[in-house]
């Protein structure tokens, strides 16, 4: 364990992945705590200034990202042969581990991917793709608030990535490999198997459309308690990849047009994909017309109608503030939304 990064002052080892490790730290200058995640930059087990140089422009893209939903980059450095990030330390819990604390609605695994959706978008806006988004690499903050991290595997887009020749596996490797750790060939780190798209599979070129299907898979997973492609091997699940091999969603009350929506950004084509992600969680969160012609919102009846009687209240002239609290993932962020979009159509 390091005593110290730069200037600050490492507490504990948080992690460690295929791309570095992360630790807890404190920063004597602002008195604050933070999250160090140092990066090697290695090729073979050489160094490689050529590597390091990538990573550095990477993270210093990323420091200059700033999103409700993307973990802040404070600082960039270099330690010997690594670079290090300095980031925002997060208490929470990763999407993963918030869906197995206890059950969770349609409407609440919704409103909490969409926030990690839109940090995606946030990113994408700024030219970074993140190439490996899986449950794991969001976390939902004490706070309430979803924030993408992790990018550790982002590559500016307007460079591009030229992909290459996929792995080489033996079939016993394909066969013993777990599909949730992350596929890597010299000097590269491919993606998760359990989350990878078709071109990261046939090593083709990736870009803003592979962390779409990305997204739709760990979406699907959690929305039908099962991942969306069969195979309990890299062949197995690689060949139902590519050949676009969907389970059928189990019918539920999860509505149509989210469905739909999901199944489309899981097209093993990228031009048959959504445009954008950002064009994906605008039809996810779309309210279509209720059968009364209302809009349907997510969240609960109840908060739905007391915040209904206090429009109702403000349209008659008497002020007030309306506070809207409960537990994170309760579908408060969609029910905010219907109900300011209601007020201004009220003139309100």
């Amino acid at each position: 364990l390091p005593v110290q990064i730069g200037r600050f002052l490492v507490r504990s080892r948080l992690g460690a992945g295929g791309m570095g490790v992360v630790y807890a730290a404190h920063d004597p200058t602002l008195d604050r705590a933070v999250a160090i995640k140092l990066i090697r930059a290695t090729r073979g087990g050489l160094h490689d200034s050529e590597d390091t140089g990538r990573l550095l422009r990477e993270a210093q893209a990323l420091a200059k990202l700033s999103h409700p939903n993307v973990v802040s980059v404070y600082e960039v450095g270099r330690l010997d042969d690594q670079v290090y990030l300095v980031m925002e330390l997060v208490r929470g819990h990763d999407l993963g581990r918030w869906l197995g604390k206890e059950p969770r609605s349609w409407d609440q695994i919704l409103d909490v991917y969409c926030e990690a959706g839109r940090g995606l978008a946030a990113a994408h806006a700024a030219g970074l793709v993140h190439r490996d988004f899986k449950p794991s690499n969001a976390i939902l903050g004490a706070d309430g608030r979803v924030r993408v991290l992790d990018f550790g595997l982002a590559r500016a887009s307007a460079q591009g990535d030229e992909g290459g020749p996929p792995p080489d596996l033996e079939l016993g490797d394909s066969a013993s490999m777990s599909l949730d750790l992350r596929l890597t060939r010299t000097g590269t780190v491919l993606g998760t198997p359990a989350y990878m798209a078709p071109e990261q599979f046939l090593g083709q070129e990736t870009g803003v459309f592979t962390d779409q299907f990305s997204f739709c898979v760990a979406l699907y997973g959690a929305l039908f308690g099962e991942p969306p492609f069969p195979g309990n091997t890299f062949l197995a699940l690689c060949t139902a990849v590519c050949a676009g091999q969907v389970r059928t969603p189990t019918p539920g009350p999860v509505p149509d047009h989210v469905v739909r929506a999901v199944l489309r950004g899981l097209s093993v084509d990228p031009a048959a994909r959504w445009p954008s992600i950002d064009l994906l969680l605008a039809e996810l969160t779309h309210r279509p017309a209720a059968a009364d012609g209302a809009a349907a919102v997510f969240g609960h009846r109840g908060p739905q109608g007391r915040l209904r009687q206090r429009l109702a209240e403000l349209r008659r002239g008497r002020g007030g503030v309306a506070l809207l609290e409960g537990e994170p993932g309760l579908g408060k962020s969609h029910l905010a939304r219907a109900l300011a979009d209601e007020a201004a159509a009220a003139g309100v």
